[in-house]
């Protein structure tokens, strides 16, 4: 999934009542965090959305992440 697709795929969600989403589509070789948050925060913004009505992290490639209750 690009950048840019999962950008349009949460501020679609956002309509439904999505308040949390973490990023988890990197690879070792092309997608690395900073560029992932950094397209999907200017895909969003494009869309008109508030700030304050979505967390959005980023998984780690080689790490845990936090947890996120749902």
């Amino acid at each position: 999934m690009s950048n840019q697709i999962a950008g349009k795929t949460i501020s679609f969600l956002l309509k439904s009542g999505l308040k949390n989403a973490m990023l988890g589509h990197l690879s070792k070789e092309s997608n690395f965090p900073e560029l992932a948050y950094k397209t999907v925060v200017e895909e969003l913004i494009a869309s008109n959305y508030n700030e304050n009505s979505l967390t959005l992290s980023v998984a780690g490639r080689d790490t845990h992440s936090k947890l996120v209750m749902i």
